[in-house]
């Protein structure tokens, strides 16, 4: 069947126009006869980097994955955020590229930075879920490494939003500080819950004086703003800056946009949604 095909391309080939037409009708029945081997939060492809097992990288993460979704079901880790969803793997599947990107991104920032304290920070923790991937990720490594983690665990005010955004006062007041960290309580060593309003809680709070990895999940632009400005000094060159909500709240986007517009660095929009940042 396979020489067939090929001579089949071989004669189409040889018709003017036929070549384009012929990719088209193959990108077509792939389209439609082969299932996406992932699909969530907007993005549907056939490239995994976890596909068949994947690298050294990708079984870590398979293998935190698998922790967290069994934690999950046998109820020791709650997701406040999703509770109304009976089903909460349905919901882990399809936030599988979006969490692989926490982990590499992770990864990699502890590998190309010198720091010998890895030094982690997100602003915006919910319930923990992407902190226990950059978390494990780096324990993984066995790297010596401090999460330092910022929320309010309260219901978002109207004073840190813009007039555009005022639709979100309130959001996240289910949010329990406890909860976290009995998601987190693993970590126990290594987490610092900072509870407050950013950019308040960096007034009254220990706060690390270097860090390699800074993850930003705030729905909001003034706060991320604020983030940027207090954080980005203490990373070195080779640190990155993770948005999860990038494409999705877009005053946020142009706050950020706006921020790098003046820094050295890449500033990465990925088809997840979120965007990362390499400092150079």
């Amino acid at each position: 069947m396979k020489n067939i095909k090929l001579c089949l391309r071989k004669i189409i080939y040889t018709v003017p126009g036929a070549q384009n037409c012929w990719i088209g009708l193959n990108k077509f029945i792939y389209r439609v006869t082969i299932k996406p081997a992932f699909s969530g939060w907007g993005m549907t492809t056939h490239a995994l980097p976890w596909l068949n097992g994947g690298d050294a990288l990708a079984r870590d993460f398979l293998r935190a994955n698998q922790k967290i979704i069994t934690k999950v079901v046998q109820g020791e880790f709650k997701l406040s955020q999703f509770n109304a969803m009976q089903d909460k793997k349905i919901i882990l599947n399809e936030l599988m590229w979006r969490h692989y990107i926490v982990f590499w991104s992770a990864h990699y920032a502890a590998k190309s930075t010198n720091c010998l304290i890895k030094n982690l920070a997100e602003c915006g923790v919910c319930d923990g879920l992407t902190a226990y991937f950059a978390m494990s990720a780096l324990r993984g490594e066995k790297n010596e490494f401090k999460a330092f983690l910022y929320d309010a665990w309260e219901g978002m005010r109207s004073e840190d939003l813009l007039q555009s955004e005022m639709g979100s006062v309130g959001n996240y007041n289910y949010l329990n500080i406890e909860t976290t960290k009995h998601n987190l309580a693993e970590f126990q060593g290594n987490a610092t819950f900072i509870k407050g309003f950013i950019p308040e809680s960096f007034k009254t709070s220990d706060n690390p004086t270097e860090l390699v990895w800074l993850h930003i999940d705030l729905n909001s632009s003034l706060p991320t703003t604020a983030a940027l400005q207090f954080f980005f000094e203490k990373i070195p060159p080779g640190g990155v800056m993770l948005f999860d909500d990038y494409a999705f709240c877009y005053d946020t986007k142009i706050a950020v946009d706006e921020y790098f517009l003046s820094k050295r660095g890449v500033l990465l929009p990925l088809p997840t949604g979120q965007a990362i940042y390499f400092k150079h």
